[in-house]
């Protein structure tokens, strides 16, 4: 912290000069500088959350009534993900089989899907719309 030490310094030849008033201002100016050294860090963190969203977000596709991943080929890489969950608010939940292996549903919201089709999807590519 450079600049924190820069203000320490400065603080304390102020101190030693019994100049009070510039020392309180120093002080102030201290506090802002770690407010914004604070929101800095806050914001730097929020903007790797919402890159890794956006990064998600491109890379899920829709098919046969349910959400997938795919890798930057275009193959799927994960999935078969609720479509409902991932709609309404952008979490990626795993499909669960259900007794009967011809379904599956979310452990979420409770939706039912038949996947018979879904065992081909392992091997296909899939490509984003523009």
């Amino acid at each position: 912290m450079g600049i924190m030490n820069d203000i320490q310094a400065i603080g304390k030849i102020l101190q030693k000069a019994g100049n009070i008033k510039l020392y309180e201002q120093l002080l102030a100016i201290q506090e802002k500088t770690l407010e914004t050294m604070e929101e800095n860090k806050n914001l730097k963190e929020e903007i790797e959350k919402l890159k890794e969203k956006l990064r998600i977000k491109d890379s899920v596709i829709f098919k046969h009534d349910a959400c997938w991943i795919k890798d930057k080929n275009g193959k799927v890489k994960d999935g078969p993900f609720c479509s409902k969950c991932y709609e309404s608010s952008e979490k990626l939940i795993h499909l669960i089989g259900c007794l009967n292996p011809s379904y599956s549903m979310c452990p979420q919201c409770n939706i039912t899907l038949a996947n018979k089709i879904w065992k081909a999807l392992e091997t296909r590519t899939f490509y984003k719309r523009r």
